[in-house]
């Protein structure tokens, strides 16, 4: 993979965010849920590269584009690059649809818990928002090929990319606010 010093260190520190945020003590995590939140994240700092104009328009409304159907698989192939070169192999299974336990956060849950500091991390290494996108994608890879013993590639790699959709077609909350107190309505897919 060809990043940056700056983009390697980026990476090791948002791995080290959502493991402190969404990891329990001891940074134990429940993998679903740390590798949605990553890949929502990733799809979220794409969704912002867009400039959108969501001003007015509520967190979590989902907006569909032409921008996020091209560039959202441009996450996949970084994470599937990283996997590869580290060697993580998918287990031939039935069903191709594995998605594992459902995430304790929602997409705004996520999100509210990570983008702030993401966007610090970010702004501390210089890094433009294509660059830092690379960044976010590649946490998610290595947060995958770390749960890949407890729930397996195919599960780890199915929840991510669901979240990279997730991230890359949802109105992110405005930086600086909180929403930790959103529920998932029963109603909404994400």
């Amino acid at each position: 993979m060809d990043i940056s010093s700056a983009q390697a260190a980026a990476t090791g520190e948002l791995v080290d965010l959502i493991a402190s945020k969404v990891g329990s003590k001891g940074r134990a995590v429940h993998p679903e849920t740390a590798i949605a939140s990553a890949a929502r994240l990733a799809g979220s700092m794409l969704f912002r590269s867009f400039g959108f104009m969501t001003e007015g328009v509520e967190p979590g409304t989902v907006m569909l584009s032409n921008e996020a159907n091209e560039k959202w698989p441009l996450l996949t192939e970084i994470v599937c690059e990283f996997l590869s070169s580290a060697g993580v192999s998918f287990a031939k299974s039935s069903s191709t649809a594995a998605r594992g336990a459902e995430p304790t956060l929602t997409t705004l849950q996520s999100l509210s818990l990570l983008q702030d500091d993401a966007m610090r991390i970010s702004k501390r290494h210089g890094l433009s928002s294509e660059e830092f996108v690379r960044c976010t994608a590649l946490a998610t890879a290595f947060i995958v090929k770390e749960c890949v013993g407890s729930i397996g590639a195919e599960v780890g790699f199915n929840v991510a990319m669901i979240g990279f959709i997730e991230g890359s077609k949802t109105v992110p909350p405005a930086l600086g606010a909180t929403h930790a107190a959103v529920r998932k309505a029963w109603y909404k897919p994400w």
